[in-house]
């Protein structure tokens, strides 16, 4: 019901039929210029570096000159050129008096116009599979989006039983007590080898506080696939999640289910699970495409 393996390998099939094609040469017909090779390599280290010094912008809140020749191995002097044509260009700014930089309001424009098309991507592929899940089980299901290391639920369909949960959307999402925070938290750890620093703030007697306890769970997370977080913020409550991930490989969405500890117990049923990875593999083959 939720996408079968031959629809799935449907997808990826097509998607790499267009990537060959897009392998292939689109010169047109009749003699291109000449490009020197020297000025053609030039050109080539200038953008990857003008690429590199933003993609350290955009990972800090402010940078120094010092700093970014540290990250990119280039001149302290080379820097400084780069930085300047990037805040004559608007994708820098300096703040005054300081040798200090941080992203500019063309660079953010643009980060918004595509987070804000990625996301509308997102959702519009996984709001059919989520009303399919709603239509098969009971519980309240959630879609939740990552923005940068946090997690926010933007998408809920109650749960039709006699008790249904309601969830506020467009709220930050604890990451190590609930289902979906615990995927990210599993992502950071294998692109990072290790949890973000930060407080462990407790919301029932069984939410997790220690450290150590914590790591070895979120391993537990990555090993298996998927999530859950019985009564760690909510007592009675238990949810389950699985991650979706865009063509890149990158982690950028959740699926959940939630509902009573009476019906999502401590150990979900195998149904329930498979069902979500299904729809979560589904939609993730969708967005390689």
């Amino acid at each position: 019901m939720f996408g079968s393996s031959s629809g799935v390998e449907g997808l990826i099939d097509a998607h790499a039929r267009r990537m060959m094609a897009k392998c292939r040469p689109i010169s047109p017909p009749g003699k291109m210029p000449d490009i020197a090779p020297d000025k053609a390599e030039e050109s080539v280290q200038a953008a990857r570096m003008t690429v590199r010094m933003l993609e350290q912008l955009a990972t800090h809140e402010e940078l120094g000159v010092s700093e970014v020749a540290r990250e990119t191995g280039m001149t302290k002097a080379r820097v400084y050129r780069y930085l300047r044509t990037l805040v004559t260009l608007g994708y820098a700014v300096q703040y005054n008096g300081s040798d200090r930089y941080a992203l500019g309001p063309k660079m953010q424009a643009l980060a918004r116009v595509i987070g804000q098309s990625s996301e509308e991507g997102v959702v519009d592929l996984t709001r059919p599979l989520l009303q399919r899940l709603h239509e098969t089980f009971d519980h309240t299901f959630n879609l939740s989006l990552v923005y940068g290391d946090s997690v926010t639920i933007v998408e809920s369909l109650q749960g039709k039983g006699l008790v249904g949960i309601v969830v506020q959307t467009n709220q930050q999402l604890p990451l190590h007590s609930t289902a979906a925070g615990k995927l990210l938290l599993a992502d950071r750890l294998r692109r990072d080898g290790n949890l973000p620093e930060g407080k462990l703030e407790r919301f029932t007697p069984h939410t997790i506080q220690d450290r150590e306890v914590l790591l070895r769970d979120i391993e537990d997370v990555a090993e298996k696939g998927w999530a859950d977080a019985p009564e760690q913020v909510v007592l009675g409550i238990n949810a389950v999640s699985v991650p979706i991930y865009d063509h890149r490989e990158e982690l950028v969405a959740m699926l959940t289910a939630m509902d009573s500890i009476q019906f999502i117990t401590r150990e979900p049923a195998e149904g329930l699970i498979r069902a979500l990875c299904n729809a979560a593999t589904e939609i993730s083959a969708r967005l390689a495409v």
